[in-house]
This record gives structure tokens, C-alpha cells and sequence, in this order.
């Protein structure tokens, strides 16, 4: 099997062919010099023009017009625009077919499609993800380490919520205290009593969670909570914060309505998803404490309001209808009282892997006319500001990447780079065609390049999506 990473060897090669000086030694890293684009540093309104970007292994060296570096080699960009690789903060790996899927597949082919998913995700032009929910530990290690093709990923191991919760996926006919295949498999835990939720939340972090995940209220894509459950309680609630707290880390919540957004902003958490049922209520209190919203414009918005997924039961569309009815006001008022916000797909399931994608152009295109957000507006939303928010609130027990900056092209920060044909800054919708996405680097290795001829051995195009599997 290929090497799914083009290596410093094939780089070379690529180098070799067009007549290109290089001169590298196993001492130095592998220096790589990209020409003629534009680039988007990830923070800035506007491209910067006729830029060059130097990697030196798998750091940004210098980006700035005119770079000399003698022996580097050269990628032609064709005036293509260099941004940040994009940054995913709400993936599903793990739960591939959904939160039942435990009772149709074992965890070793459960495995086995979270690892085709990252792969996918990787060569879509997704560089980093936060995965929240599911035991995907393992799979962060194997990735992390290089021995797996993926996205750098950030796990929070899985969820924790209470009996009757959102993370409860057991059957109707289950005893008191029975646990199911995917508890058993740690894809969930179903936990009750300030003792149990302690001993959770220290489970996930002992075995290598970077975050926790809380279901702080009800939720649609499950049998038993209402939307509006008020489980768990304030005291179960701090005893996750407090675990994260002792190992330098934070708690996400799942949850969409006020009373579990205010439960939670007051057990001291700081990263918020969905929220589709909150009001000026709980809002005004997210932007005093300076927490983040993580938004999930599609699943959210698009599925919600219509496009169901097939593994839907009437119950969990009948949820999904009400939150739709909710969407519209929540995103009016976080623009307005200008919460922090970042993108998160939240995609699981066999056909929905693309649409992470979609997700990021969903603020620009899919929303009503009043509600919109800019192309360079979704585009920070999904490079630099979860890039800044990973850093500020995970410290170095957890942190696996402080030593340089993710979802900045910038000296000094990680080589996570995307060439397009085009600028997504100003047309976000182009990032929905495959062949506009040009290269993509990560760590500084190429694992997506449409830069040469197909016939070249550096070639390497994206998977697509091909029934119910992944056309590699």
C-alpha cells in the first residue's frame, strides 16, 4: 500500500523532476518553499499577494514576499491561495450510523470506519478536529503519532451524562444499571451521582481524553431525554469541572436550552454547543463569562429544519422540528451579543462525512438573507478561532500541540496548509468542488497534491464519497 503522506522523498522526487536544485542532509529538517500564491494568514480581512510560505519540517520558517532559501524545495502554488488548514470542532468519529450504531457493529469495524472518516476528513482539507463523543482515544494516539492517516485530533473521549440523558443508547428493555455495547466499549458512559461523574470524568482524563464532553440537558438524536430534561444535576455537573479542572482542561456541554446553559456557565463551563432553544437569558450570561459557542450551522440548521438523516426515529424528528423552531433566534442573538464562536459539523453516519465541508459554507449560503454570515467570517470561524481557543484553554497537561500555533499561516506556527484555486475568503462556496482544493499539507507532510500532472508519482487526489463506504 502507498504511503497515504507524500514523504520528504517523494517531495524531492517532485523536485528532482522539474529540474530543481535540492540539497538536504538527515540532520536538517526537509525545507519546502511555496511560490506564487496569495495568502490568507487566517486572522487578516484581506489576502496578502504574491507571498511566499517557507516550511522547515513541520513549522511555518517565514512567510513574506521574495524568500530565498538555497536548497529548499520549490511547489509552484499556480496562483492559488494559501489559508490554514481547516479546523473541525464537533466530529463524530467514532459514532459512525449514529448512537445506535453499537447495536449493529462491533467496535473493531466501528474502528474501522473512524479511521477511513479521518482519512477522508484529512484529505477534504481538514487539518485539525475536535472529536466529542465516543472512545476515539486510541485512534487520537495512533494519528498523533503518525502511524495513521488523520487530522491532528482532540478527543474528549466518551460523553458523560446521566440515566435517561443524552448519552444514555441502551434499549427500552434494559434492567436498572445494565450496560450496553457501546458503554461497554466506552463510546458513552451513562452515570449518576456526584461519585460516579468524578470517577467518569477521571476515567477519560487518566486514559488520555484532551476534554471532557457533558450532556448537560436533552437532546434529538436519542430515545429517552426530553429537550427540556433538567438532569444532571448542579452537583454532577462540578464534579466533571473539577476533574477538568485538576488536569488543565475545560468541559464542553451538550445541551439547547437555557436552565442547561445556565447550569453550566455557573459550574464554570466555557465551551458551549448547539444552544438552539437558549434566549437573551442564558446568552447575556455567556457573553459576561467570555465562553464560546460552538456552532453547528448545518446539523443545526439544514437537518434540523428538514433534511433528516435515514436512522431518525419519529420521536428524535418530532425533537428536531421544535429546535428548528428555536435556530433562528439563537443565531440572531450570539451575533449580537458577540459570543466567540466556532465551527463544528457535528457529522456522523455513513453519508454524511462530506458534509463537513458544507458546514462551513452553510452561514454563507444556506441561512435566511438576516441571519448570514461573510465567507471570511465562516472562514475564521474554522481556522483561527478554534486554533485560538484550543490553545487558550487546554494547558500543556493535556496539550499536544503548544508548541506552535494551529489555524495560522504565520512564522512559527504548524505547517497545516491548504492551497485553493480561488480565494475562500471572498467565495467560500468554491471549497465544495474537490479540484479546487489544489494541496494539502499537514505537519508539514502533502497528503493531498494536484499540483502536477496525474501521471506524476506525487499526485495524489482525494477520496470521494462512493455509496456507503469511501472510494480511497
Amino acid at each position: 500500500m502507498r504511503q497515504l503522506g507524500i514523504t520528504v522523498a517523494a517531495i524531492l522526487a517532485m523536485s528532482a523532476a522539474a529540474g530543481l536544485a535540492v540539497a538536504q542532509t538527515s540532520e536538517t529538517p526537509a525545507r519546502v518553499l511555496i511560490t506564487n500564491v496569495d495568502v490568507w494568514d487566517g486572522t487578516s480581512d484581506a489576502v496578502a499577494k504574491g507571498v511566499d510560505v517557507l516550511v522547515e519540517g513541520n513549522k511555518i520558517k517565514n512567510v513574506a514576499k521574495g524568500i530565498k532559501a538555497s536548497g529548499a524545495t520549490v511547489i509552484d502554488g499556480q496562483g492559488g491561495t494559501v489559508t490554514p488548514g481547516l479546523i473541525d470542532m464537533h466530529q463524530h468519529l467514532m459514532l459512525n450510523g449514529g448512537t445506535a450504531a453499537g447495536n449493529e457493529w462491533d467496535a473493531y469495524v466501528q474502528g474501522a470506519h473512524a479511521s477511513r472518516a479521518a482519512e477522508y476528513l484529512l484529505r477534504s482539507g481538514f487539518t485539525t478536529i475536535r472529536d466529542i463523543a465516543g472512545n476515539s482515544i486510541g485512534l487520537k494516539r495512533a494519528i498523533n503519532m503518525g502511524i495513521l492517516p488523520g487530522p491532528r485530533v482532540y478527543t474528549s473521549g466518551p460523553p458523560i451524562g446521566p440515566t435517561g440523558g443524552h448519552s444514555d443508547w441502551g434499549s427500552r428493555v434494559a434492567a436498572p444499571g445494565e450496560q450496553n455495547y457501546q458503554q461497554k466499549v466506552q463510546n458513552t458512559h451513562v452515570v449518576d451521582g456526584r461519585a460516579e461523574w468524578l470517577r467518569a470524568s477521571r476515567w477519560n482524563l487518566r486514559n488520555g481524553a484532551d476534554f471532557l464532553k457533558v450532556m448537560a440537558g436533552g437532546g434529538v438524536a436519542s430515545e429517552f431525554d426530553p429537550l427540556h430534561l433538567q438532569s444532571p444535576s448542579p452537583e454532577e455537573m462540578a464534579a466533571a469541572v473539577q476533574a477538568a479542572n485538576e488536569y488543565g482542561t475545560y468541559v464542553a456541554i451538550h445541551a439547547y436550552t437555557d436552565d442547561a446553559y445556565l447550569k453550566s456557565i455557573k459550574a464554570g463551563v466555557i465551551s458551549f454547543e448547539h444552544g438552539f432553544l437558549t434566549t437573551e437569558k442564558s446568552i447575556r450570561e455567556l457573553a459576561k463569562a467570555g465562553a464560546w459557542w460552538s456552532f453547528q450551522p448545518y446539523g443545526g440548521y439544514t437537518i434540523l429544519c428538514g433534511e433528516f438523516p435515514d436512522w431518525y426515529t419519529e420521536g428524535m424528528k418530532a425533537k428536531g422540528k421544535m429546535v428548528c423552531e428555536g435556530v433562528k433566534t439563537a443565531i440572531k442573538l450570539m451575533k449580537e451579543y458577540e459570543i466567540k464562536t466556532f465551527n463544528g459539523s457535528d457529522m456522523f453516519g455513513w453519508d454524511n462525512w462530506h458534509n463537513a465541508l458544507v458546514n462551513v459554507t452553510t452561514p454563507t449560503l444556506d441561512l435566511p438573507d438576516d441571519l448570514k454570515y461573510t465567507s471570511l467570517e465562516s472562514m475564521k470561524m474554522s481556522t483561527s478561532l478554534p486554533g485560538q481557543f484550543l490553545r487558550e484553554n487546554v494547558n500543556q497537561n493535556r496539550n499536544d500541540f503548544l508548541a506552535a500555533k494551529l489555524g495560522v499561516v504565520e512564522k512559527d506556527a504548524w505547517a497545516d496548509i491548504l492551497i485553493w484555486d480561488g480565494d475562500p475568503t471572498q467565495d467560500i462556496s468554491l471549497i465544495l468542488e474537490e479540484q479546487n482544493l489544489k494541496m494539502v499539507m499537514k505537519d508539514g507532510k502533502v497528503f493531498k497534491n494536484l499540483l502536477v500532472d496525474p501521471t506524476h508519482e506525487s499526485f495524489r487526489a482525494a477520496p470521494a464519497p462512493a455509496g456507503h463506504s469511501f472510494n480511497l
